[in-house]
């Protein structure tokens, strides 16, 4: 710092020299100047305080971000909002990032629904990894997220039928009342025959425990979290992978922009394929501990038995086909080769 002054001094000395006037403006610009102050990013998140996103995923984002040492800071807020408008907040820069649930946004996105699909045969971390590679290396074109930076990609636990009562075989199934998150998860209910009930997150332990519904489509985390193992007790998944969902962390792409490039560089090292991965990991851990204590308190955690997985594997045989065709339609030439590099990316994200 002496040093600096020492040059700044010299400078305006010989400045005064020509002109007085510009010898008080550097005096100003090199001395009186303020520090540059850090920029600061808005996120909005949503699930609650103690959910595992709130917990542990993003508190060890932002550490990731400071320790960049790019002048960047979150400041993570949780707006009493419907999740379903972050998307828009984010475009129109009322927030400058958030996470979302691209089955919220219906009629928006179909190319994203590809990691929805049953039997993508892997858990959080590794479906958001092999996810994040294969849909922005064969889609990023098709720009799917409009008027958004998106900074990952990634998918909960392996999805479960959680219900009342056991489900012993495919016909119990048929008639169920479930409630499901829309999209693929309504897709495939249909195709069991189960009747989908529409009904937001914070309303689930209501209509579980008013019989409105009979079950539930969720991954076994987010049962625990939202405390609902004393109305559903029997949980079930099926080998290979019944469903996941669909998530996306996006920033208002003005915001991202207006970064200067030592920041948007260090944003980037922290985002993409290794904030897809943190995510996914963050979920898987939650996962665990789910399995651990909705089991402690003597629920039934398990997968279908053989043969009602079998019969529940053909009700969903064409599946892939209706997926495939709603993306040709969104010009993608070869989206059963697209959905076929998916799954192999999982199982080579597995090894």
């Amino acid at each position: 710092m002496g040093d600096f002054k020492m040059t700044a001094t010299k400078s305006m000395k010989s400045l005064s020299r020509i002109a007085p006037g510009v010898a008080f403006a550097v005096s100003v610009a090199l001395l009186g100047a303020p520090a540059s102050q850090a920029e600061t990013i808005k996120l909005e998140t949503y699930a609650g305080p103690k959910h595992a996103m709130n917990t542990t995923a993003w508190p060890q984002w932002i550490k990731n971000v400071e320790a960049t040492k790019a002048d960047l800071k979150i400041r993570m807020t949780y707006p009493p909002i419907n999740p379903r408008d972050l998307y828009d907040r984010v475009r129109e820069g009322i927030a400058d990032m958030a996470w979302i649930t691209h089955g919220y946004t219906t009629g928006r996105f179909e190319l994203t629904d590809m990691v929805e699909l049953p039997g993508l045969d892997g858990n959080a971390e590794q479906m958001s990894v092999a996810y994040w590679r294969t849909y922005t290396k064969n889609f990023a074109k098709f720009n799917e997220h409009k008027g958004v930076k998106l900074l990952a990609l990634f998918a909960h636990g392996p999805g479960m039928v959680h219900s009342r009562k056991p489900i012993t075989s495919i016909d119990v199934l048929n008639g169920m009342k479930v409630r499901t998150g829309g999209g693929t998860q309504s897709a495939i209910a249909k195709r069991l025959g189960i009747v989908s009930v529409s009904a937001p997150v914070t309303k689930a332990q209501e209509i579980l425990a008013q019989g409105v519904a009979d079950g539930i489509f969720f991954s076994i985390e987010t049962i625990w979290s939202f405390r609902l193992g004393d109305v559903v007790k029997y949980h079930y998944g099926l080998p290979g992978g019944l469903y996941t969902a669909s998530f996306a962390v996006v920033m208002n792409q003005k915001k991202y922009d207006g970064l200067s490039a030592a920041q948007k560089k260090a944003l980037d090292s922290v985002t993409g394929e290794s904030l897809s991965r943190l995510i996914g990991a963050t979920w898987d851990g939650a996962d665990k501990i789910a399995v651990t204590e909705l089991t402690k308190k003597g629920n039934t955690v398990a997968e279908f038995d053989a043969k009602t997985a079998a019969a529940i594997k053909g009700k969903l045989a064409d599946m892939d086909a209706a997926w495939i065709a709603r993306a040709k339609k969104e010009g993608v030439q070869d989206p059963a080769a697209v959905l076929k590099e998916l799954r192999a990316e999982v199982q080579k994200v597995k090894k």
